[in-house]
């Protein structure tokens, strides 16, 4: 999950600077095709973490149902199946 989100913050992050990029520039053809790309980009991360859930991903929507010790420890089992999925 952390790689999909790590994803997910360059494509913003590409946005925002091709966004600044094309304020300040008089250049406004190449730049619009630039942010138009970075957005594109950013769509595709966010669609693809929105429709491919990982297991992690259940198992902290399970954890909401509960509270207190049992909640941080449902988390916490998340998390780790977060490391070994990307350790793959």
């Amino acid at each position: 999950m952390e790689s999909r989100l790590s994803r997910i913050a360059d494509c913003a992050q590409c946005v925002a600077d091709c966004a600044r990029q094309a304020m300040e520039s008089s250049s406004a053809t190449n730049d619009m095709n630039a942010l138009h790309d970075a957005m594109v980009a950013y769509r595709a991360a966010a669609v693809h973490y929105m429709t491919h859930p990982s297991i992690a991903d259940y198992v902290r929507a399970d954890a909401l149902r509960y509270s207190g010790d049992t909640r941080d420890a449902i988390e916490r089992i998340a998390e780790l199946i977060d490391r070994l999925a990307e350790s793959d």
